[in-house]
């Protein structure tokens, strides 16, 4: 199976990404207890365009962001990338994602930037239509995940400094 994914944009499905959501922190919630879980990325944005994959966003303490995401790694979850202060993982795998759970330091700048944005795209037309011509450039001309992550970063930063 091949290790990048071409990324593919459907339309919205807030319902369903919805109840997507919750069944995952259904899940996961006895593996972080009384963390917070926020559901982040374009899913969570009603109306917006989207990989057909749910973001979710679970905080924790600095030190605890490793050993949290290795646990969850050890209950089930594919563990795609692993930095001090921010963890990923697929579910079910990274060949076949319909979550991504990232974790992260509660309060940190990844959690504090990706809960702004989420915010921003939804009380914002202006930016969320801005943000959807850079996600669908960068689906149209991108090979994979990783490149079309890395071609919207610089119009997130942008959106980010204006609000």
């Amino acid at each position: 199976m091949p290790t990048e994914q071409r990324v593919a944009l459907v339309p919205g499905r807030p319902e369903e990404w919805g109840r997507r959501f919750a069944e995952m922190v259904t899940w996961l919630r006895p593996l972080v207890p009384g963390a917070p879980i926020e559901h982040i990325g374009s899913t969570a944005v009603p109306g917006l365009p989207a990989k057909d994959v749910v973001d979710l966003l679970v905080g924790v303490d600095a030190g605890s962001v490793v050993p949290v995401s290795r646990q969850l790694a050890a209950a089930g979850l594919d563990l795609e990338g692993e930095r001090d202060h921010h963890c990923w993982l697929s579910a079910p795998s990274r060949h076949a994602r319909t979550h991504v759970v990232h974790v992260v330091e509660l309060g940190g700048r990844a959690w504090t930037r990706r809960v702004a944005f989420r915010d921003l795209l939804r009380r914002d037309p202006d930016a969320r239509a801005t943000y959807l011509a850079a996600k669908r450039a960068a689906a149209a001309g991108t090979p994979g995940w990783d490149a079309y992550t890395q071609a919207k970063t610089q119009v997130v930063a942008e959106l980010l400094a204006r609000a």
